[in-house]
This record gives structure tokens, C-alpha cells and sequence, in this order.
């Protein structure tokens, strides 16, 4: 599946990191308490230094001294921020949220993958066992062994509704898609023969949790049909394949992205000289939850959101917007917007519902209205955009203002400035 790393082709200098969708990218619990509020910290990196400050402006606070953060992300349970000390480290560490100590602490030194959710740790080590712990435990003798025979090939897993979805070893060979209690009680339940192979691959929409599964992860090539759709409830039950009959094109699948319920593929895709996605030999088109395919557009689309109900905007191979309208299953009407060089769409969501829809484009960024008209977000030279599930508007770095923080409201035009500091980086986005 496309990371939000491996878009960052264009000349746009824009880097954009969403806690997921793909939300972070991990702990897909669904929280209907939240709201699209200023209530929330963002932390960030000046000059090797570790603050937060709150996106109205107030509590801002320095928390760590020559922190040269370069781990993996950082992730918030109960009183600490959890984090791997390098790419590809297996020491995981953590610091109080609340900077009162300036030393990050070991909490455990062979965890592959990690994740968070509300008070509780969740990591997998080298030998394929994933534990739990309390996020505030003293130490990892607080932890709890829930799961084993994980296959670490396919180490990322994900938190759903008080279960642990993961790549397990059936039988001690072949990998499968499987799910516990996040407690460890029960039994294992086999969802599907393969392996959802990152974590941003299992998408809560709605009611439903999707997993996009290679069917034959042992594959080296990238060119099988082996992609899988399935469909389960997200609070747990029984699994669906939705194309079962017809499994996607690897590259089809991992260069393509979800809107709604709609699951967008490039048909034809190839990888170009560079190893990049070459968008311009394929064709657009549209998986539903029930397995049906609609063609969405003449080439490629690598970026899409959905626009309401029954509307999808995107953006072509050529960097061209667009919205289309669905019904029945087809497309019936298309309008071009007035941006060209387009790199990027992006809907700001509060439980599941689309508050603002953002087109960014070499000329800026610019609001989706409700006539489908494009409003410029003026005064801003975008250089780093950083945003959050039921948090409202975003964060960037401002290169017109020497690079200082800055939030931004929904309706583009209410601004504050969050740092006299140059920043360097956006680490995490965190509700109080």
C-alpha cells in the first residue's frame, strides 16, 4: 500500500503525515467521544529539542534537551510517549508527556513493532510474541504475553475494538491474516490465508474494518494477481473476501487508496526506470465493497478523498483535479477543477464524518466549497503539513515565516502561530 513516504515524488515541497487513516497507522480503535476540537498538543523538534504546545497556542513547554529524534513514530499511551531509538532499532523507549524528566527511559530491547492504544503497550519481539502492558507499568514485568507464533516477516499489527489484528503462522508454516483478544483470552481466529503486509493495509470505515491481503506473500514479484480484499465488522466477527473471484494486481493495489467504502486500483500500473509509480499507462478504477468495478478515469489516480455521499475528488496522473459523481454504480458526471499541477487530496475527518476536504497543488493549497469551487488558502508558503483524526484543521511549517509553527482552522483562513522556534520537524498530534 502507498505510505505517505513513498508519495513524496513530486517538486511540491510538501510533506503530508496523517495519523491514521491510516491513522497512525496502527491503533484503529474507534473513538465516537471525540470532536473536531482545538483541544490537542502537538509536538515537534527545534534545533534537537523535544515541545509541545497546545493548537490554540497556550502550554507551550520544552520537554527534552539534544532529543535527536530519529526513531520511529512517536506514540502516546497514558502518562509517556513510546518510541524506537532508530530506524530499524529494537529498543523501545519512553518519556513522561509531561517533560518531567529530560532522560528517555528502556522500557524493552527486542521489540520489532509497537503500538499504542489509550493505556495499554502493545509489542512484538524478535521471536514472533507479542505482549501487553500497562502504558503506566514501572517496568516490562508489568507485561503480558497474548499472542505468539506471529510471523515477523509481516511484523505490523493493529488494534481494533479491543482486539489485536496480526500475521500469524498457521500451523507454524504458512502466513496468515489472525485476531485476538486484546486481553489474550480466547482463541485465535484465522481470517484469511495470507498477509496484510503494513499496518496502514486494515482501514476502519464506518462499521467495517477492511484488510487489503496478499494472498501469496511469499512472491517475490510484483506482478501477480494476488491482492484480496476482505471485509469484516469492526467490532469483530465473521470475515469476507470481496474480490475473491478476481484478486487485484499487486502494483494495481499497493499504488492505489480507499474513499469511503471505495477501494481505488490502478489498472495496467508499471513501476518506471526510477522505481516510481508511472500513473500515466493506467486507468483509474473503483473496487465496491460488494466486488463490483467502475471505471473512475482514463489514466491514473493517485490521490483520492471522498466529497459527501456520493462524490469522490481526485487527482489525475497529469496532476489534474477532479470530482466525480457515483449512482448506481457508475460514474454519471465529472467536473474539473480550476488547479492544475495537483499532487494532493486530503479530507479532515471527525468520526468518520468529512469535515473539509483540502486539494494541495504547486500553486498552494486550496478548500473544497460546497458548489465544488475552489477557495485559495492565502499567506502561507507550504513547506510540512501534519493533521489528525478529530482534531480540527492542521498543523505546517511555515517557510514564509522562516520555518515557525503554525495551525490552521478549517475554514483555511483562521491561522495562529504556535512556536517563535524554527522547527524541524512535526512528531506527533495528541487529543488532551
Amino acid at each position: 500500500m502507498k505510505s505517505i513516504s513513498t508519495l513524496i515524488k513530486k517538486t511540491f515541497s510538501v510533506v503530508l503525515l496523517c495519523s491514521l487513516m491510516f491513522t497512525g497507522i496502527g491503533t484503529l480503535a474507534l473513538d465516537k467521544a471525540a470532536a473536531a476540537t482545538g483541544d490537542a498538543y502537538v509536538y515537534y523538534v527545534s534545533d534537537s529539542d523535544l515541545y509541545r504546545v497546545k493548537s490554540d497556542g497556550t502550554g507551550a513547554q520544552r520537554l527534552l534537551k539534544s532529543f535527536n529524534f530519529e526513531g520511529t513514530e512517536m506514540k502516546p499511551a497514558g502518562d509517556y510517549l513510546y518510541f524506537a531509538y532508530s530506524q530499524g532499532s529494537t529498543t523501545l523507549l519512553r518519556v513522561p508527556v509531561d517533560g518531567s524528566t529530560n532522560i528517555p527511559k528502556r522500557f524493552f530491547d527486542d521489540a520489532i513493532y509497537f503500538e499504542t492504544d489509550h493505556n495499554f503497550l502493545y509489542y512484538m519481539d524478535s521471536k514472533g510474541k507479542i505482549y501487553r502492558a500497562p502504558a503506566n507499568a514501572v517496568d516490562k514485568s508489568e507485561a503480558k504475553l497474548i499472542a505468539d507464533m506471529a510471523d515477523t516477516k509481516f511484523s505490523g499489527f493493529v488494534v481494533v475494538e479491543g482486539r489485536v489484528y496480526y500475521n500469524a503462522l498457521k500451523d507454524g508454516r504458512k502466513t496468515w491474516v489472525a485476531s485476538k483478544a486484546a486481553d489474550g483470552t480466547g482463541q485465535v481466529q484465522w481470517i484469511a490465508a495470507g498477509a496484510f503486509e503494513k499496518p496502514w493495509e486494515a482501514r476502519v470505515t464506518g462499521s467495517t474494518l477492511y484488510f487489503v491481503v496478499n494472498i501469496k506473500p511469499e512472491e517475490v514479484q510484483y506482478s501477480t494477481n494476488s491482492i484480496v480484499i476482505y471485509a469484516m465488522p469492526a467490532k469483530g466477527g465473521a470475515a469476507k473476501a470481496v474480490n475473491a473471484k478476481a484478486p487485484l494486481d499487486v502494483n494495481a493495489a499497493y499504488s492505489g487508496w480507499w474513499a469511503n467504502h471505495l477501494f481505488v486500483f490502478n489498472k495496467g500500473i508499471k513501476l518506471n526506470v526510477d522505481g516510481d509509480y508511472d500513473y500515466s499507462i493506467s486507468k483509474g478504477t473503483l473496487l465496491t465493497s460488494e466486488g463490483k468495478t467502475i471505471d473512475l478515469h482514463k489514466s491514473g489516480v493517485p490521490e483520492i478523498a471522498s466529497v459527501g455521499t456520493d462524490k469522490l475528488a481526485f487527482v489525475d496522473a497529469g496532476g489534474h483535479a477532479y470530482v466525480s459523481t457515483l449512482k448506481n454504480n457508475k460514474v454519471v458526471s465529472t467536473k474539473t477543477l480550476s488547479v492544475t499541477d495537483a499532487w494532493y487530496v486530503r479530507n479532515l475527518v471527525t468520526d468518520s464524518q468529512v469535515r473539509a476536504t483540502l486539494i494541495f497543488a504547486d500553486s498552494g493549497a486550496y478548500l473544497l466549497k460546497n458548489d465544488l469551487s475552489l477557495e485559495k488558502i492565502v499567506g502561507v508558503e507550504w513547506d510540512y503539513v501534519k493533521y489528525k483524526d478529530n482534531v480540527s484543521g492542521f498543523f505546517y511549517i511555515n517557510a514564509g515565516d522562516n520555518g515557525r509553527l503554525y495551525h490552521m482552522g478549517d475554514d483555511g483562513k483562521t491561522s495562529t502561530k504556535l512556536s517563535e522556534e524554527t522547527i524541524d520537524h512535526i512528531v506527533l498530534i495528541d487529543k488532551q
